[in-house]
């Protein structure tokens, strides 16, 4: 690095002894950075100067009288909101034709229009029909590429305003109905919530006394059981006595029988036997009346308590339907105040219980039916006896008082009337017993209806005990629902209804017309637009300024007061000048850059990363350039033109197509402007650190190709120098470095430089039939080529793809006449090369082996050159000196040879 450095020693000492050099290379080092202020200037803030593009606005709107809104004009509106608002310059004009015929010219970049009906259409959402109303937006997108996309801003800044305006109005309107609906509601709410206490303490109460005339009804129905059960037992004795009735009753009608048969048969002895029949008569009348008596004791006494049984199951049933209808009254109630579960509850308690009373109801109304039917039949019954007993009674009278005169007329009319009497008291007898024998079947029919009455009476208490659970339960819960009621006024949702009635309606309008506030919580802010861009124009400034540095300065390094230096001492010594100036230029720009006022959360760290960046940048620039010369300079060119769009600078890399979001990665830019946009906003983590780390990766492949590749691009290089110089018109550089020749062609044609001839030049000859062939097809390629893919890209819709074909195809076409012109110079150097005498070639020989970078052989300590073995053979040692150099130089050459004829033949 010795060289390297006293070349850098010797460029800064000329640059700073010729003061022109110096304006030059202050220029230089300033004039790139101008490019980013200006830009950063001018994008300072944009946006703040939007009030001055030119917006026309024609508003033709009518208004209309909207129902319960009165009379409403949006355009009015939309009038008075743009007037206020700043974001853009709002220019009102009358005529629709006016603002659109600006727009065209160019006098305005937008232009809205209002139709006449626009409230009309507003309003008809009211009415059900949910077209929307329409707004015409003319834009001029001929007259600037950003214009348009700030006036779609106004486009939603109107639309924003006319819905806000539009739904304020209406939940203004809203607002009020809902309060003059509700005005009384507050007031009155209190009233209703203590009637509504009071209704319910009330409903308890009732159902307390309902459970309580249950259980009062409960002791009704046990009376009732008890006296079923006594009546049954009577009925059960009536029965017994009924079968000795029809008994006595039988051998009564028998001895009636008989008393006419002997009546009929001792007619003729009547007269004596009088006493006798009198007494008869007398004894069987006093019988008969004593027998018929307890009959009808007997079915009185029945009949008596079958009725008391048939009023207590009144009695119970009048019970029963107080009860079903105290349940109603409740259900009813209950339903009136509902709402909540509660009442819910207690309603289907409530119908649970009216259905058991219904069915209750029913049975014993069967059960009254029943009973009264006995009852009926057992009254009849009662009726037939006492018939029966008048009967026997007047009979009895009648023979009493007819034996006095039985004497007179017993011929003629007492035997007579006493048959008659006694046939009369025989039918009423066979009535009686028919009766008597039907009297069983009766009682045991009425027992069975006891019994029944009785299983009815047991189900009753039990419903009734169930019922007067329920109506207990749901008394305690309407005890619950009051005290709830009495609660919910000082509950949080109470006060909140409270509140809603007397709520504002301007304020409920301005909440419906904008419900949301969008709270702004920025990470990393960044004061303005221009800070936000500085990154990108910075990075862009400092490529700019290493391709500066290449145009101006040479980059191949002259031997003066240097001597003899390698190449890469020279890529060195060259590059640390370069390098110095792209540290100025990194200086002075970041430090403007912070003087402009752009926001820097750390000014080292940002000039920092500027001077890492030129250093790379540079570096990069420089060995482009001095590995490929002007293809060198334009793949820098390329670089940056690729880097604008594919580095995000101005614009997030997803928003790009997708060959740049591939290509983002692996550009330079990405990792500089990430590291300046830490140090202007803020650090997080190590991604500064890292993202420098990353940019100076890109030294080794610069290294690479300014070091390496350089020599194998000596041939190519100085083809383009001396064909572009022959044009006169062309700036070019000739090369400081001799052409390139390998080791072992050079060896070749040294070991065997008669045949090595005869076979290049056959070779040569063969080439240069075709060399012309090639070129012309070329050409036309050239020409053809991208002439058809220019046309598919109109005629497809996959233009990019078109695109990146045509650049391809213009690339390999002129790198295949590149290759073919290369070849061809290299014909014509190798033809000289194959005419060169042995010590030319020991020379050159010489000197591809002086210049190998880092090389590990001890070159200095071989003798190659002419003058040297000259010398040795002029003082007589130089014979084994020379043979022994001689004989080094076999074993190159031969080793030489070998690696020629393994890589396959030569160049």
């Amino acid at each position: 690095m010795r060289k390297a450095w006293q070349i850098f020693s010797r460029d800064l000492m000329r640059l700073l002894r010729n003061p022109v050099a110096v304006a030059v290379t202050i220029g230089v080092a300033i004039i790139p950075s101008l490019y980013a202020w200006f830009n950063i200037l001018a994008n300072w803030d944009p946006y703040e100067n939007t009030s001055t593009v030119p917006i026309a606005v024609t508003i033709e709107d009518k208004g209309a009288d909207i129902k319960d809104l009165g009379f409403i004009n949006a355009g009015d509106m939309i009038h008075d909101q743009l007037a206020e608002n700043t974001q853009l310059g709002w220019t009102f004009i009358d005529d629709e034709n006016e603002a659109v015929e600006g727009v065209k010219a160019g006098k305005y970049y937008a232009a809205f229009v209002v139709p006449s009906d626009f409230t009309q259409d507003l309003a008809d959402v009211l009415d059900g029909n949910t077209d929307k109303a329409h707004i015409a937006y003319y834009v001029n997108e001929k007259a600037n590429a950003v214009a348009p996309k700030v006036t779609d801003t106004g486009s939603t800044t109107i639309d924003d305003q006319i819905s806000n305006q539009f739904v304020e109005v209406v939940g203004k309107t809203v607002a009020e109905k809902l309060q003059g609906a509700t005005g009384t509601a507050a007031s009155e709410l209190d009233g209703a919530r203590d009637t509504a206490a009071g209704d319910l303490a009330g409903a308890s109460g009732q159902l307390i006394e309902l459970a309580d005339g249950i259980d009062a009804a409960q002791g009704t129905i046990g009376s009732a059981r008890d006296t079923v059960a006594s009546a049954r037992q009577t009925l059960s004795e009536v029965g017994e006595r009924a079968g000795g009735l029809g008994d006595g009753l039988a051998d009564t009608l028998d001895t009636l029988a008989g008393t006419r048969t002997k009546a009929t048969g001792l007619a003729a002895q009547l007269g004596s036997a009088l006493s006798t029949g009198a007494s008869t008569i007398d004894s069987v009348s006093s019988t008969a009346n004593y027998n018929i008596g307890l009959i009808a004791g007997d079915v009185g006494w029945a009949t008596g308590r079958l009725d008391a049984a048939i009023a207590q199951v009144r009695a119970l049933d009048g019970a029963t339907t107080n009860v079903q209808g105290g349940l109603q009254r409740v259900r009813d109630w209950t339903v009136s105040v509902g709402g909540n579960d509660y009442a819910a509850q207690v309603t289907s308690s409530i119908d649970a219980s009216l259905d058991v009373t219904a069915e209750l109801s029913a049975s014993q109304q069967a059960a009254l039916d029943q009973l009264q039917q006995v009852s009926d039949g057992l009254k009849q019954t009662t009726g037939n006896v006492q018939g029966l007993s008048d009967s026997v009674s007047a009979a009895i009278s009648q023979a009493t008082s007819g034996l006095a005169g039985l004497q007179k007329d017993l011929s003629s009319t007492t035997m007579p009337q006493l048959n008659e009497a006694l046939d009369g008291f025989s039918n009423t007898g066979g009535k009686l017993v028919g009766t008597a024998s039907s009297l069983p079947a009766m009682l045991s029919q009425a027992d069975s209806a006891l019994s029944e009455l009785d299983g009815i009476l047991a189900q009753c208490s039990t419903t009734l005990d169930s019922t007067s659970g329920s109506v207990r339960d749901a008394a305690g819960k309407l005890d619950g629902i009051g005290e709830d009621v009495s609660a919910v006024e000082s509950a949080e949702n109470f006060a909140g209804i409270k509140d809603v009635l007397g709520l504002d309606a301007q304020s409920v309008g301005e909440f419906l017309g904008s419900p949301a506030e969008l709270e702004d919580m920025p990470v990393y802010p960044v004061d303005n637009y221009g800070s936000g861009v500085t990154p990108f124009y910075t990075n862009l400034a400092l490529w700019v300024g290493g391709f500066v540095l290449v145009a101006i300065y040479k980059l191949e390094v002259d031997r003066e007061g240097i001597g003899d230096f390698k190449a890469w001492e020279g890529f060195f010594g060259r590059w640390l000048l370069l390098n110095l100036i792209g540290q100025v230029q990194a200086i002075i720009c970041c430090v403007g850059d912070i003087c402009l006022g752009i926001q820097c959360t750390s000014p080292a760290a940002f000039v920092f990363a500027g001077m890492v960046e030129s250093f790379v940048y540079v570096f990069l620039i420089y060995a482009l350039s001095v590995a490929f010369k002007h293809i060198g300079k334009a793949l820098g060119v390329l670089l940056v033109v690729l880097q604008i769009p594919g580095a995000s600078g101005l614009y997030p890399i997803q928003m790009q197509p997708g060959f740049f979001q591939a290509l983002n990665p692996w550009l330079p830019f990405t990792y500089g402007i990430n590291a300046m946009r830490e140090a202007i906003a803020g650090f997080y983590g190590n991604y500064y650190a890292q993202n420098l780390l990353v940019l100076l990766v890109y030294l080794i492949p610069a290294l690479l190709i300014g070091v390496t590749a350089r020599k194998h691009l000596l041939n190519i290089n100085s083809l383009f120098d001396r064909k572009l110089g022959d044009t006169d018109m062309m700036i070019t550089e000739r090369t400081g470095m001799k052409g390139h020749f390998r080791l072992a062609t050079i060896v070749k044609a040294i070991m065997d430089s008669d045949t090595y001839r005869e076979t290049f030049l056959a070779r040569a000859a063969g080439f240069e039939l075709v060399y012309p062939v090639l070129v012309r097809r070329g050409f036309l390629a050239l020409i053809v080529v991208p002439l058809m893919l220019l046309v598919l890209m109109f005629v497809t819709e996959a233009k990019f793809t078109m695109l990146m074909l045509w650049i391809i195809s213009l690339v390999v076409i002129c790198t295949f006449l590149i290759v073919v012109e290369y070849l061809h110079e290299r014909v014509a150097q190798k033809t000289d090369l194959s005419n060169m005498g042995k010590d030319g070639l020991y020379a050159m020989l010489d000197d591809e082996l002086r210049n190998e970078f880092l090389a590990f052989a001890p070159i200095d300590k071989m003798r190659l050159d002419k003058d040297v073995r000259a010398s040795e053979d002029a003082d007589g040692t130089g014979n084994a000196v020379a043979g022994a150099d001689a004989g080094k130089t076999v074993a190159m050459g031969q080793h030489a040879a070998r690696h020629w004829n393994q890589k396959g033949g030569d160049e």
